[in-house]
């Protein structure tokens, strides 16, 4: 089975409360953080990639916990109950480079001055394939397998080279795709694995002018002229019955929580 490079990054046993990255001082509740500094924070990103378990009492477990259930939707399935959920630790170059795609879309549309967030970034959701048993019972080890779409999402983002992995086609073209819907996300989300729990990852995303369409686009390559992105919009007279938002630009989204649920 062909095989992706190992990453290094590896974390201590670190007392309950204490900053995930010197384990000296308590981790800054109050900016909702895991670390007590920018300086231990920028020494984890400099070990990336890599997974940080959220404790249950935390903001960001409580936040993520809460809009996973109100955003299930899907009626005929159960709400699942969330198990664990991890801080995605990426490299400065990938993050780096979603800023400058989050910040040439705020130039252009000067979306804070409409009282929106910068590049009018949304978090979406997205469900995709898990080979081994990363996120079962605080395992944060990444396998090695290019067939794991999961960990390959977790340490390098979202790549276009990557699309009808799954599904063979896509409804609004060649993008990269994610979902207000958490239930919607959890229909792609497979195990090729033993595991009884689940994935998804919560995503910020440079929505930037999203192009509202109802009915399918398959040959899309690209937005429509004057967008950033398409956001397909359920509707009784068209083909969708969830929404999805789609993206063109692999710098436009990067994963940020980890959700494992049962």
């Amino acid at each position: 089975m062909p095989e992706r490079e190992s990453s290094n990054f590896a974390w201590k046993k670190i007392k309950p409360g204490m900053c995930k990255s010197c384990g000296q001082e308590p981790y800054n509740t109050r900016l909702e953080s895991l670390f007590c500094s920018g300086d231990c924070f920028r020494d984890a990103v400099d070990n990336a990639p890599g997974l940080i378990e959220y404790p249950e009492d935390h903001p960001i477990y409580k936040r993520v916990s809460a809009l996973f259930t109100t955003s299930w939707l899907h009626p005929s399935v159960s709400p699942k109950k969330v198990k664990a959920i991890y801080m995605i630790v990426l490299t400065s170059d990938l993050h780096s480079s979603y800023m400058d795609y989050l910040n040439e879309v705020e130039y252009r549309e000067d979306f804070e001055s409409q009282g929106l967030p910068k590049g009018n970034e949304s978090e979406r959701w997205h469900g995709t394939t898990r080979e081994c048993l990363i996120g079962d019972h605080s395992n944060t080890q990444f396998c090695q397998s290019l067939d794991c779409s999961l960990c390959g999402i977790l340490q390098d983002s979202y790549s276009l080279d990557f699309y009808q992995g799954k599904t063979g086609w896509g409804r609004f073209g060649r993008g990269i795709y994610t979902t207000g819907t958490s239930s919607k996300a959890d229909t792609y989300s497979v195990n090729n694995n033993s595991s009884k729990w689940k994935a998804v990852i919560l995503n910020k995303v440079a929505i930037g002018n999203g192009a509202s369409v109802t009915l399918n686009l398959p040959k899309l390559t690209a937005p429509p002229p004057g967008y950033d992105s398409v956001l397909g919009e359920p509707m009784k007279t068209g083909h969708l019955n969830y929404d999805e938002c789609v993206v063109y630009n692999n710098d436009a989204l990067r994963p940020e929580y980890l959700i494992m649920y049962k």
